[in-house]
């Protein structure tokens, strides 16, 4: 009955978890480039057993301590891995003129209060009181882009290009120029809140560069990308998640009744 208990929580720790992903996903569907999290889930069952025949196989472990894992076999599940899904969102057109849409691989950079880059897929982008093109928290774009004063409009080309033309202008003048950065695994990048990611070694060093060069996309002004969210799919897997929750917590209600039992049996 231990072993059922142990089994029991081992999932239910699980399942939790997986429900509080589901949840983040959910909360994030409105968020502007917005990547959804899976979780895998893996039995112990054969981990456990690989552990036990290498020991059982080794002439060195002596036969009292093989003995001893005999019981693991099939104690529980973990969760395996978290990974991010990074398929492109669907494109919501604003036409405001600092929302700006990657299509394609790449992600904007942003310069942090440390001095380190983060990289966002989020381009709701604004303007603070120096002119600065920032995202929504105030981290400055990179490399730093500056609207003058006086702008009638802006105009950002699909290859990071921006061009403004003031009442001083005759012709719009170019102004600066958004690069992105590309990673070869960029599901391996670590967030780090506020809808923005940090470089790991796992993700590969960033290539920057020029939209629309290398593979990197190109850019589309006057439009945001949602979150890859698909709502269905989330409370199809919140339902189904909240079942396997139940029927375990039913499990382990059943294993403590049992003992509880066996406890309250007279001895003679």
């Amino acid at each position: 009955m231990q072993a059922q208990i142990f089994m029991g929580k081992s999932l239910t720790f699980a399942l939790q978890r997986r429900m509080q992903n589901i949840t983040d996903n959910v909360a994030n569907i409105e968020t502007p480039g917005h990547k959804r999290k899976t979780m895998e889930m893996e039995s112990l069952f054969p981990q456990v057993m690989e552990r036990v025949i290498a020991e059982f196989e080794d002439p060195n472990v002596p036969l009292r301590r093989k003995k001893q894992f005999y019981p693991e076999f099939g104690t529980g599940m973990r969760i395996a891995e978290i990974q991010k899904d990074m398929k492109q969102g669907a494109l919501n057109m604003t036409n405001r003129e600092l929302d700006v849409a990657i299509q394609g691989e790449g992600f904007f950079q942003f310069l942090m209060p440390d001095g380190s880059t983060a990289y966002a897929r989020a381009g709701n982008l604004k303007q603070n009181q120096q002119g600065l093109v920032t995202d929504m928290h105030g981290h400055p774009l990179q490399p730093e882009l500056r609207i003058p004063t006086n702008v009638q409009d802006i105009s950002i080309r699909n290859n990071g290009e921006v061009f403004v033309h003031t009442t001083q202008d005759a012709n719009p003048r170019q102004v600066g120029q958004i690069l992105i950065a590309k990673f070869e695994s960029p599901q391996d990048l670590r967030s780090i809140g506020q809808n923005l990611y940090r470089a790991t070694p796992q993700a590969g060093e960033p290539s920057v560069g020029s939209p629309e060069q290398e593979k990197r996309g190109m850019l589309q002004q006057g439009a945001l990308e949602l979150a890859n969210v698909n709502i269905i799919e989330e409370m199809v897997d919140m339902m189904h998640t909240q079942r396997m929750f139940e029927l375990m917590a039913g499990a382990i209600n059943s294993a403590a009744d049992i003992v509880k039992n066996a406890q309250d049996i007279p001895k003679s």
